[in-house]
């Protein structure tokens, strides 16, 4: 097929654009052009602000796209103007996330509110713009939804080329060579996902039939709990570091999230399995090869600084 692919340079969008090519279909790669991966230079690129993607319709259409790819709309402005700009009768996949259900709002509150695991038809957020005013994955639902799209509801995503750098409360302390990191009760179930099972779900949706509608959570079949997950982070970076339990009250502000978890966000994408015939590789590499490149690539300017930790360190 010919795919637009709208945001497809960073890290969920490139390994994305990566997996549809190597599948053969043939790219249109639409972003700011702030960001050029050498990989993703053969393909075809339209370089534009995405509230100005509307002024470039006629170049959409001139690409005679078969399907699109929504990655990074934000919010319903944003998908506003990918609708906008793109031709009629696109068969079309929007990337939200698991933070639509009620259940992440219940987490953030530290209330207890839903059974789990998550499936499609749990109930959904009433409150919005939990993380920001530019934020919000229910109003991209409701813009593509309305359209005909495939939504696609990922995990906490991990991976290669992650700008987030996710691991980096873990990793940074790995380098540091610190042989005692200060950590909460870690018992918090949050489903995650590999970039390039993302991508691979993408393309999955794309490539099946009757899809218009639909919706499908996509995480891994297993939930370590964080403590258990952190465990697995220092294991794949060959550390022997130990994780020390402090009272939350202490605990240095980016090892926050290993506090005592409320609601769990424990997901299921049994409905992607059956129907897309979508399955994850195996998490423990895809784990390690994530590991080892954000070992090999941290922050511009990393965080050195380990205060808090020892003070954390004394309270036990």
């Amino acid at each position: 097929m010919r795919v637009v692919v709208l945001g497809g340079t960073w890290f969920v969008g490139r390994a994305i654009c990566a997996e549809l090519a190597a599948r053969g279909h043939e790219l249109l790669v639409v972003h700011r052009g702030r960001a050029e991966p050498p990989e993703l230079s053969s393909f075809r690129h339209l370089h534009a602000e995405r509230a100005a993607w509307p002024e470039h319709r006629a170049e959409f259409a001139e690409f005679r796209p078969d399907a699109a790819v929504d990655v990074s709309a934000l919010d319903g402005a944003g998908a506003d103007s990918s609708l906008r700009a793109l031709p009629d009768g696109l068969r079309l996949v929007a990337i939200s996330s698991v933070d639509v259900y009620r259940a992440y709002e219940s987490a953030r509150a530290g209330i207890h509110t839903d059974p789990v695991p998550l499936r499609e038809d749990s109930p959904l957020r009433t409150a919005r713009h939990l993380d920001g005013p530019q934020w919000e994955n229910l109003d991209i639902e409701e813009r593509y939804l309305a359209a005909g799209a495939t939504i696609l509801r990922p995990g906490g995503i991990y991976g290669e080329h992650d700008y987030q750098h996710r691991f980096e409360c873990i990793l940074r302390r790995v380098r540091a060579g610190r042989q005692r990191i200060p950590f909460g009760a870690g018992t918090m179930l949050f489903s995650l996902v590999y970039v390039g099972d993302v991508a691979t779900a993408v393309a999955a949706a794309l490539e099946a039939e009757g899809q218009e509608g639909e919706i499908y959570n996509v995480v891994e079949a297993t939930t370590p709990s964080m403590k258990l997950y952190a465990q697995w982070i220092l294991a794949a970076a060959g550390s022997r570091a130990e994780l020390v339990t402090v009272p939350e009250s202490v605990l240095p502000a980016d090892l926050r999230i290993t506090r005592a978890g409320a609601q769990a966000m424990l997901t299921d994408a049994t409905k992607a399995r059956q129907r897309l015939g979508w399955r994850e590789r195996d998490p423990a590499e895809s784990l390690r090869r994530s590991v080892e490149w954000h070992l090999h690539h941290p922050p511009e300017a990393p965080d050195e600084d380990f205060a808090a930790d020892d003070l954390a360190l004394k309270s036990t």
